[in-house]
């Protein structure tokens, strides 16, 4: 028996597959010098880093096989009756990449030994396994931050990568999308366990507050012109500013007095608000421990161990201090554990069994500051923090069992995966009310202070209301036991949900012929709902996707929404009673993939081929489940009705009547609106209530995957594949509103509510007098009410959506919504909801399509060097692009739920052309090398052993789209995007370009000519969702270098020890590309528009 110990950490990187993609596999043909096949021929295979040791015979058509082997370095010996001995060394097997080896006996005594050094394989002549598996000596010798060797994924065809983190911040949700797929949907295992990442929640080390302008702290008596100027407002015009006399919140203006002032223009509106920059530091420990353990239970290695163990130990702030000489507003905190044992049998030369267990328990925890309400100001950042405590257990185990049997010219897998996850949690995040400063919440969205030049409406709006010191947005958080008991207010709320995920699968890989093989499997996924294990869970009255359709239902009939059942709320448990989401069952994903090598060895075949196995052809196809469920709970445990709930008051509050601020920590407890009795069934009050929700009715997603390459191997160790890689996501979760307003059908003219009020929005933008406007069927049939003082039905519904100025859902809310005036024949909620006026809720409605060209350019490493160079033209489309794991479905939601084609457009993370390269250079001085090989110790220890290493990455532009500004067109809850209606300049990086505003300060931006950008803007006509993605900006780029120097110290048993120092530039050209998500792009700001404020790349960093 032999045993290995050692300390080491290995990531294997994989395409998708059927069987365990932590392993390989080796094949060949075993033939003489005439090319006859050999069978019968022993081939021994040991692994040079455990000595284990797997044999076989080679079959009556000479082929050989071994299954499931563990990556790494090996040396093969092939013995035959007649021939002499040969000895393959230096054979290396990567992860997931089938290798073939064909070995040529030749004829001579037993006792005569022929040694060769294999050739790193490159071509995959036996499935259509995409990606470039990479080895040890890459892995260990590239620069890679904080040594996190999962940025190898980086370095593979098709993949975004926006860099490392800051330590302590949060992952670009764009960073990790791999063939246009979302990032949450790649995995990492560890030797066959998967290997769950446990850092989020993490923030930046540098901070940007929006705070007040010293204007602004002069209070309410400074007014600011359109051309920049400033006076002093006489009584008159007080009154006139101030129509409702309500005049300034003393409290708010000595609140505002303790901000520092702003140092930074790039955000705020520029006048009443800009930020205030400053370092902060971010101390951090991070302390890891990784152990391997292999052991050998027999002396012929036919059944071995293995066991791999992981201990974190992380403190650091992952919430900065708020303003500076505050604490941090939270710190991280981990313990996270795992471990993993592997027990592989060689039952027979032709059976072989490896069976994993993996353990992974993450533990996590957030601080926060805060333990009371608080009250706070919208479009301005809090002078405190409001960061609130969170606790994550995470116990996962994976069980895994894999067989391999090879019959004649079939290899065929099958086996199956367990995982058994629990998500214990604790938090006060969703435990407080608070009160809010919102303009958007009064009287027609504040409009009754515009005045007729504000240059940026909603800015004025929204800033003059906070000067007041209106808090018209109350919001009720209440929490309830599983009695129906109201939970204190900041109580600690405990979940535990729980899942149990079950796969199998059988594939068949055929070698139909010594150059063709074709590979035909199945996979059933078996994944029941995720749980609350101790009770706290509801289910709706009926399902809410069912009750979507029905309010579409009533529409189409002509019907109000008033006829719409309410949703109640019970538990689960009870009878009749449903799970979050249906049992899927039928879960079936096929398989097929096609391998073939050219095997002529004609003049023209190894000009076209290079040769037997020097080319393969290769296509496949693949239908894959995605993996859900531990994502959306974050959303529904914060919103579940009966448990926790969240109510605001009404929109269109009275700015005479709504509470003023008297603090930071003073909340008007007494003014918000009344927590729901507890106990179940429970109906949610009709107070048009803004919530999340979970479908239940949504179907499992899936992607279906196709490619097709060539790849060859040329001389000199050089490798170029090309290849096509297409990806078709269908039933993607994605978050829809589906209380938002019906498209409401007239019986009469068979006109709709989008047509309707999509007339009234270009009257709207192009300020058209009452009295010019003609009728509209649907407002004279359905609203007559509107009639009167000499005017139309019409006209009298187009004063208030003019009123609005383009934020037409609160126009439709002032004639719809009980008390409405006027309201439609049907009375109140024709339109709108009772219970909700927004309900987004996860549902598979998404789709998208990527396709792609793809190159690689290999050379092995030989002659000291080895690189890579990867390039990617590619597009990827679909409706949304956020992840079910960010824990929000709103943002990266479908804006009009009755129409959800309009949001279709690229993917956030498309990007035409990815290029990425890796080199690994060892330089050719010293010992055995073609300088200086016979150099003495001093010599050699100061000119021998150097390297240098690097990696480049560079992509095109990222997308963005313009945001409406003003106001809510379509959805209640969301902005559309901005229309273009103008042609746009292409996108050019100016560092000092002028403002598109002239007369206010400019600064980086998207475009040379920003004006003319914001020109070819204007607002979005209600019931249309506007331009999602129309604008580029930068992309990412990044050089990264190594430099090491390598000492020669002992051999012990005749294993050589060295010592390696190693020093390490990432951004190395300290290049900036900027973060278009950070640009100014609102059509309704225009000093700002196409500024950016925050970059893509990070500054250069040592390590």
């Amino acid at each position: 028996m032999k045993i290995w110990i050692g300390l080491t950490a290995v990531v294997c990187l994989f395409a998708a597959a059927l069987c365990a993609q932590s392993l390989t596999s080796l094949n060949g043909l075993i033939t003489d010098a005439t090319g006859a096949v050999v069978p019968g021929a022993t081939v021994e295979l040991e692994n040079v880093a455990t000595l284990a040791k797997r044999t076989t015979t080679s079959d009556p058509t000479g082929h050989y096989n071994f299954p499931q082997l563990p990556p790494g370095n090996y040396k093969m010996t092939v013995r035959g009756q007649g021939f002499s001995t040969k000895t393959v060394s230096d054979l290396a097997l990567l992860v997931n990449t089938p290798a073939t080896v064909n070995v040529s006996l030749e004829v001579g005594a037993v006792t005569e030994a022929i040694s060769v050094t294999a050739e790193a394989v490159q071509v995959n002549s036996s499935d259509a396994s995409l990606g470039n598996a990479v080895a040890g000596r890459v892995i260990t010798q590239l620069p890679f931050e904080a040594r996190n060797v999962v940025g190898i994924l980086s370095l593979q065809p098709g993949v975004v990568y926006l860099g490392e983190p800051d330590p302590g911040g949060l992952n670009d949700y764009r960073s990790g999308s791999v063939n246009g797929g979302k990032s949450d949907q790649a995995n990492v295992t560890l030797d066959g366990v998967v290997n769950y990442e446990g850092r989020r929640d993490r923030s930046a080390g540098s901070a940007l507050r929006t705070v007040p302008t010293d204007n602004f702290r002069q209070g309410l008596f400074n007014y600011a012109r359109k051309d920049g100027s400033i006076g002093v407002l006489t009584p008159d015009q007080i009154k006139e500013v101030d129509p409702l006399h309500i005049g300034p919140s003393q409290a708010a203006l000595d609140y505002f007095q303790q901000y520092p002032l702003p140092n930074d223009n790039t955000v705020g509106d520029g006048l009443n608000t800009a930020g205030f920059r400053f370092n902060a530091s971010t101390p951090l420990r991070f302390n890891t421990y990784i152990a391997k353990f292999d052991y050998a239970l027999d002396s012929s290695s036919k059944h071995t161990i293995f066991w791999r163990g992981n201990l974190q130990n992380d403190n650091y702030q992952n919430g900065i201090p708020q303003f500076p000489g505050q604490p941090a507003s939270s710190v991280f905190l981990e313990n996270s554990k795992g471990y993993a044992i592997g027990y592989t049998a060689v039952v027979l030369p032709t059976l072989v069994s490896t069976f994993r267990y993996g353990y992974t328990r993450q533990g996590v925890e957030s601080t926060g500051v805060q333990n009371v309400p608080v009250s706070y100001f919208r479009a301005m950042d809090g002078l405190y923090p409001q960061t609130r405590g969170l606790v994550r257990i995470i116990p996962v185990r994976n069980l895994t069992e894999d067989v391999a049997w090879t019959k004649g010219a079939h290899a065929i897998s099958f086996g199956g995966v367990v995982r058994l996850i629990s998500n214990r949690r604790a938090t006060n995040r969703n435990s407080f009310s608070r009160a809010y400063g919102n303009a958007f919440w009064l009287q027609g969205t504040g409009g009754q202070f515009l005045v007729p030049d504000a240059a940026n409406a909603n800015a004025y709006k929204l800033q003059f209301s906070n000067i007041l010191g209106l808090l018209p947005l109350l919001n009720r958080r209440a929490n309830y036991d599983l009695e129906g008991n109201t939970l204190p207010e900041g109580a600690l709320v405990k979940r535990n949900f729980a899942a149990q995920e079950y796969e199998m699968y059988v594939q068949d890989t055929w070698k139909v012929t010594r150059g063709l093989t074709i590979t035909a499997g199945l996979r059933y996924s078996l994944n029941p709902p995720v749980y609350e294990a101790n009770g706290f869970q509801t289910s709706p009255s009926m399902p809410l996707g069912d009750w979507f359709n029905l309010r579409g239902a009533l529409a189409e009939q002509g019907k109000p929404q008033s006829l719409a059942p309410k949703i109640s709320f019970d538990l689960a448990s009870k009878a009749g009673g449903r799970d979050l989401y249906p049992y899927h069952k039928k879960d079936f994903a096929p398989r097929l993939a096609i391998a073939f090598s050219p095997q002529g060895d004609g003049r023209l075949s190894r000009f076209l081929f290079g040769g037997p196995g020097k080319t393969s052809i290769r296509a496949g196809w693949g239908m894959f489940y995605d993996l859900f469920g531990q994502g959306l709970i974050r959303d529904y445990d914060s919103t579940a009705l009966g448990f926790s709930t969240s109510i605001n008051n009404p929109a269109n509050a009275s700015a005479l009547t709504v509470p003023r601020f008297t603090g930071f920590f003073n909340v008007p407890l007494d003014a918000l609106p009344a927590a729901p009795k507890g106990g179940f069934p429970q109906t949610y009050p009709d107070v048009q209530a803004i919530t999340n929700g979970i479908d239940d009715t949504l179907k499992a997603p899936y992607t279906m995957n196709m490619n097709f390459s060539i790849g060859r191997e040329f001389k000199g160790g050089f490798f170029v594949q090309g290849s096509y890689v297409g990806r078709q996501s269908r039933r993607s979760l994605i978050g829809d509103d589906i209380a938002m307003p019906t498209n409401l059908k007239d019986p009469k003219s068979g006109m709709t509510y989008f047509d309707a009020a999509r007339l009234l929005s270009l009257y709207t933008f192009a300020n058209t007098p009452v009295e010019n406007v003609a009728p509209i069927p649907f407002w004279e049939n359905l609203w007559p009410a509107a009639a009167g003082g000499g005017l139309t039905a019409t006209q009298g519904i187009y004063s208030q959506y003019l009123a609005t100025g383009g934020d037409f859902t609160t126009a439709l809310y002032g004639i719809d919504v009980d008390p409405c005036s006027p309201c439609s024949i049907f009375g109140p909620f024709a339109i709108f909801n009772s219970q909700y006026s927004s309900l987004y809720s996860l549902r598979s409605r998404g789709h998208g399509n990527y396709h792609a060209m793809q190159w690689t350019v290999r050379k092995r490493f030989s002659q000291g060097y080895q690189f890579d160079l990867n390039y990617t033209w590619s597009k990827s489309t679909d409706l949304a692009s956020e992840r079910e794991t960010d824990g929000s479905i709103v943002n990266g939601s479908i804006r009009n739920a009755w129409f959800p084609g309009q949001n279709k457009a690229v993917s956030d993370y498309d990007t035409t052309h990815i290029f990425s390269a890796l080199a690994v250079v060892e330089l050719p001085f010293g010992r055995g090398k073609k300088f200086l090989t016979n150099a003495n110790r001093l010599v050699e220890g100061i000119l021998g052993g150097w390297q240098i290493s690097g990696v480049f990455r560079n992509t095109s532009g990222f997308p963005a789209g313009v945001n409406d500004g003003a106001g809510l067109a379509t959805n209640w809850e969301l902005e559309s995007w901005a229309t273009q209606t103008g042609i746009v300049p292409p996108p050019h990086q100016t560092k000092n370009a002028p403002s598109a505003l002239p007369g206010t300060p400019g600064g980086p931006n998207i475009f040379a000519n920003p004006q003319a950008a914001f020109n070819a803007y204007s607002f979005t006509a209600a019931g249309e969702t506007g331009q999602r993605n129309g604008i580029r900006g930068d992309g990412y780029f990044g050089i990264d270098l190594g430099i090491g120097k390598r000492f020669q110290l002992f051999k012990l048993k005749d294993q050589p020890h060295t010592l390696q120092f190693r020093a390490e530039a990432f951004n190395v050209t300290n290049t900036v590309r900027f973060d278009i998500n950070s640009a100014g792009l609102d059509a309704a700001d225009q000093a700002k528009f196409g500024q950016y404020s925050q970059t893509l790349s990070r500054p250069r960093v040592f390590q």
